[in-house]
């Protein structure tokens, strides 16, 4: 749909369709149904990591490449900065993906189901690239 309105100055202002792709999947670990919704930007990606009784936004990591180092830069954007689970999963997928990955993961921090919901995610990764 694009459509012109006019400003004050009247310079006309035109609208463009989203280019975010929404990505939704889920997997059964450990006895619970974990969602992961991926949103595909242009330059980057932003994934979310919960359990399926509920939706929460508790943590947010983010992890850029740069020119000087093959490993990204990462930082915790939100929720308990001692726990880095989501800042090396977000560094991770960073890496394997070349471009800016933010990453949002609201489960327990166990350290025995964390490993196979990254297992998932990389397989997601691998039979549906464009995706991400």
């Amino acid at each position: 749909m694009t459509s012109s309105l006019t400003e004050s100055n009247n310079t006309p202002v035109a609208f463009k369709p989203s280019t975010f792709k929404l990505h939704v999947f889920t997997a059964e670990i450990v006895d619970r149904k974990i969602i992961f919704q991926v949103i595909k930007m242009l330059e980057s990606v932003f994934i979310s990591i919960n359990y399926s009784n509920g939706l929460y936004f508790n943590d947010l990591s983010l992890a850029m490449l740069n020119r000087y180092d093959k490993v990204p830069m990462t930082t915790q954007l939100l929720g308990d900065f001692s726990e880095s689970s989501s800042k090396n999963m977000a560094m991770r997928v960073s890496k394997k993906l070349g471009k800016n990955v933010y990453v949002s993961c609201n489960i327990d921090n166990d350290r025995m189901s964390l490993p196979f919901v990254e297992k998932r995610l990389y397989e997601e990764i691998k039979n549906d690239p464009k995706k991400f």
